[in-house]
């Protein structure tokens, strides 16, 4: 299916909700190869996702992810940047996670490692002694206590 979708998209055709979410199966399952899902993402990417596109990548990826419910008062959130800006900038999105956890806040700060910036939101959490491969339970737990939690995205996002 993902190559039929994806020169689909190499028209400028939208693919509709039930088929992204089909393609979207086929890739966090692993049952494509990678040069099949390169391929799909290129298509994709050139075109431009359309609301229904991205509302069924969301939601597949949700549901493959982990998830953490923190016991904690007021709302959650997560401040997130680009990542990879390749401007070696700043990592402002993780500083003002602090910020916002010292001022009151609840963090669930969710990251990777650098891969072109100066450092990603992972290498500043293991830097300050956070575990990056922290179980769903030990990152509401930390949140509960300090305000604050790290959800590493290859841990928590495991099929990708």
């Amino acid at each position: 299916m993902i190559k039929e979708l994806a020169e689909q998209l190499s028209h400028g055709n939208n693919l509709t909700i039930d088929q992204m979410t089909s393609v979207m199966d086929e890739i966090l399952t692993g049952t494509q190869s990678d040069e099949n899902v390169a391929e799909f993402l290129k298509n994709l990417t050139e075109k431009g996702e359309s609301d229904d596109e991205l509302l069924a990548m969301l939601n597949k990826m949700e549901e493959y992810s982990l998830h953490i419910s923190p016991n904690c008062k007021g709302k959650i959130i997560d401040v997130c940047g680009t990542g990879g800006d390749k401007l070696k900038t700043f990592n402002i999105s993780t500083a003002a996670s602090f910020v916002i956890a010292a001022a009151g806040g609840n963090v669930a700060k969710h990251g990777n490692r650098s891969i072109s910036g100066v450092s990603g939101s992972a290498d500043i959490f293991e830097y300050f002694g956070f575990d990056l491969n922290s179980e769903p339970n030990k990152v509401n737990e930390t949140i509960e206590k300090f305000g604050i939690g790290f959800m590493f995205a290859q841990k928590f996002h495991p099929a990708m």
